[in-house]
């Protein structure tokens, strides 16, 4: 479930990333390419932060779900009373109010989900590594023929701006 969840949210991240890229509501709009490439742009601070984040929630998830290793008979068992996935934090209350049944449905959908979702972000990483481009704008160039143009501009270029220059200028003559 974890894992499902990770990959939704990094679907919507890779999707969202790239449409608010250079724009300045990030990263004052230092962040510009493929959202491959994004992630060797972004700030030192924010993946220390981000880190120290990650640890923090990891630490509450194993305590509420592990049992302590000095108190049980054998290594890596969860709690008794821990279900899956429940970390008691609903803030929107989906799972509250629910019957078993529907909980057991709403359960099959999010994994269901999550593992699309893997599918997904393997298909997004695997797209923009092999063309190089951008996920949404790119499918509309590979679509027109608008990509000889852009590969002609980027040959041998260091530049990611200028790249991202002359795709824009692919698009805008579609």
């Amino acid at each position: 479930i974890t894992h499902g969840r990770d990959a939704m949210l990094a679907s919507l991240g890779f999707l969202a990333g790239e449409q608010v890229e250079g724009s300045g509501f990030l990263f004052n709009g230092s962040i510009t390419g493929p959202a491959i490439n994004h992630f060797q742009q972004v700030p030192t601070f924010f993946w220390v932060s981000l880190g120290v984040g990650v640890v923090l929630t990891e630490v509450v998830r194993i305590n509420m779900a592990w049992q302590t290793p000095f108190e049980a008979n054998r290594l890596f068992l969860l709690k008794d009373a821990h279900v899956p996935g429940d970390y008691s934090w609903d803030p929107l209350g989906i799972g509250t109010a629910k019957s078993p049944a529907k909980m057991k449905g709403s359960k099959m959908k999010e994994l269901n989900n999550g593992r699309l979702a893997m599918i997904a972000i393997a298909g997004l990483v695997g797209q923009e590594l092999n063309t190089g481009i951008n996920i949404l704008p790119g499918n509309a160039a590979l679509g027109q023929g608008q990509l000889p143009a852009l590969e002609v501009e980027c040959a041998g270029a260091i530049n990611e701006a200028a790249c991202a220059k002359a795709f824009e200028a692919a698009l805008l003559a579609l």
